[in-house]
């Protein structure tokens, strides 16, 4: 009894900086078909919390899969899969992140039934409160948290870089323009943040004590950048000195706890009267969390939240009330130094399935092809 995690469907060839989280369509309607000419039994975290107090009524085939962040392909795509092979889900929704739109948007049933051309669907964005609505009312995909924003913030006075454009700090926008996160995917936002914004050690929004620089560095940097006369390692150390005269804040016991209120308590609020429905699992982004937000999803009244990946289940008791979920991921990837590897065959993610249940000859063949890739990426370092 496996928990699979997925985050995006369909997406994997767009424009997207992030496209190496989507699995292609291919892969997922053939690990869909897979299980249900196997006879596998998709289900709901309910039935999942449920065996975990009754382990004998579980049964081998029974598999529970998750998809992260609320991507308008799980409506586009995922749903209409999963509901044509019998299977269910769980979607972990941002509610700052959804879509304002109030259209239920052509999805591949609509393509099936000859009411949509192919070239019609919208598959980049986030979901709007109406497509959550309806997935959650078929029965299909079970909405859940997945915490209020999905941020990361700064946990320390260090400088680790300045603002170039880089994707790597794609978040930035987030906190900076938060009335334009739904349109992440579809929009280059690189430029809402201006060059040389200081960038200092940074984590996931539940797993820090949040650092607010002071505006005046902030400022300097920004300075810095336009006049152009310094190298960037050496606005960086300019710009750490003069943390001395700036040195900015740490927020307090009482502003952290209102903050992961906000995220844990929030967001399960707004999905609850949205959906008129109890939101019983969370989420964490990134798996990122720290004991006091930890506590805080308990005294909510949450019955699960899951492990973050590397992160030994043993060290929790799932005979609790409060449990905690581990997963495994299925992605249509391979990462190497850096560079993803989209993985040609059309069962890699039935491989992957079997590798991450377990299965030793599954398991072996990921391996070799990573090992591949791993040698592949030296190769090409070398010639480079």
């Amino acid at each position: 009894m496996k928990v699979a995690m997925i985050h995006s469907v369909g997406n994997n060839e767009s424009e997207w900086c992030q496209n190496w989280l989507s699995v292609s369509l291919v892969h997922f309607e053939t690990l869909c078909r897979y299980l249900a000419r196997r006879d596998y039994r998709a289900a709901h975290l309910d039935e999942w919390y449920h065996l975990q107090d009754h382990p004998g009524d579980r049964e081998e085939k029974t598999i529970f899969l998750t998809f992260d962040d609320g991507y308008l392909d799980n409506w586009v795509y995922a749903y209409p899969v999963l509901a044509k092979y019998g299977l269910k889900g769980t979607v972990f929704i941002n509610p700052e992140f959804v879509d304002p739109s109030d259209l239920l948007r052509p999805n591949l049933e609509d393509v099936w039934n000859h009411q949509a051309d192919p070239g019609q669907l919208q598959t980049l964005g986030f979901l709007n409160w109406k497509e959550i609505r309806k997935l959650d009312s078929t029965g299909i995909l079970d909405v859940q948290s997945h915490s209020m924003s999905h941020n990361y913030y700064f946990r320390s006075d260090r400088i680790v870089d300045l603002y170039r454009g880089q994707w790597d700090y794609h978040w930035l926008p987030w906190i900076t323009h938060p009335e334009r996160k739904h349109l992440w995917l579809n929009e280059d936002q690189r430029d809402l943040v201006e060059r040389g914004y200081p960038v200092f050690e940074y984590g996931r929004a539940l797993g820090v004590r949040r650092y607010f620089p002071d505006e005046r560095i902030i400022g300097m940097g920004i300075g810095l950048a336009s006049d152009g006369s310094m190298q960037p390692s050496g606005m960086v150390r300019s710009l750490q000195r003069e943390l001395e005269n700036y040195p900015g804040r740490y927020e307090t016991d009482e502003e952290m706890t209102a903050r992961f209120r906000y995220e844990i308590e929030g967001s399960k609020a707004i999905l609850e009267e949205r959906l008129s429905k109890r939101v019983d699992y969370l989420c964490w982004p990134g798996g990122g969390y720290r004991e006091e937000s930890l506590q805080i999803a308990v005294e909510a009244g949450y019955r699960a939240s899951t492990l973050a990946s590397g992160e030994d289940a043993g060290n929790f008791d799932n005979s609790l009330r409060y449990k905690r979920i581990r997963r495994f991921g299925l992605s249509s990837v391979l990462e190497a130094h850096g560079v993803y590897y989209f993985q040609k065959p059309k069962r890699w993610l039935v491989c992957l399935f079997h590798s991450g249940r377990g299965k030793p000859l599954c398991r072996y063949f990921v391996m070799i092809i990573h090992r591949l890739h791993l040698l592949w990426g030296r190769v090409r370092v070398k010639k480079g």
